[in-house]
């Protein structure tokens, strides 16, 4: 008995070693951080949206500004699971209309907004009164 009792006290700092190592990995694998450029280019996308439409609810209340906020989990984007770039914008039918015309008209969406988002594959804009793009404007 006094063998097993021996094994074990000797083991238990390298389980508990292997243990720890192992909640560490699972913690940094499943935590998902926002890359700092693409978090600042959606709240940027967001305040020009903002600007050009007539949303009247909170336009996407989870995007907000907060330092090193966790923007994985906001509303309307999708992120690659492996390299936690955008992967996905849905940002449709945000002008709202009346009538069947945009309140405020067409507009055209300033397209160097986009430029954060390296891995971008689907952009949904649609329903929106958008008009066109512009190229480098204010940025």
């Amino acid at each position: 008995m006094k063998g097993v009792s021996q094994n074990f006290s000797m083991g238990w700092p390298l389980g508990k070693s292997l243990l720890w190592a192992l909640l560490l990995f699972v913690q940094i694998h499943e935590h998902r951080a926002c890359i700092e450029e693409e978090r600042m280019g959606l709240l940027k996308l967001k305040a020009f949206l903002k600007s050009h439409t007539n949303y009247t609810k909170p336009l996407l209340p989870t995007w907000v500004y907060e330092t090193k906020g966790e923007c994985c989990s906001w509303e309307q984007v999708n992120y690659s699971t492996t390299t936690s770039h955008v992967i996905n914008l849905t940002l449709s039918n945000i002008n709202e209309k009346q009538d069947s015309i945009y309140l405020k008209g067409t507009w055209y969406l300033n397209v160097s907004l986009l430029q954060p988002f390296k891995e971008l594959r689907i952009l949904d804009l649609s329903d929106n009164g958008i008009s066109g793009w512009l190229g480098n404007e204010g940025m």
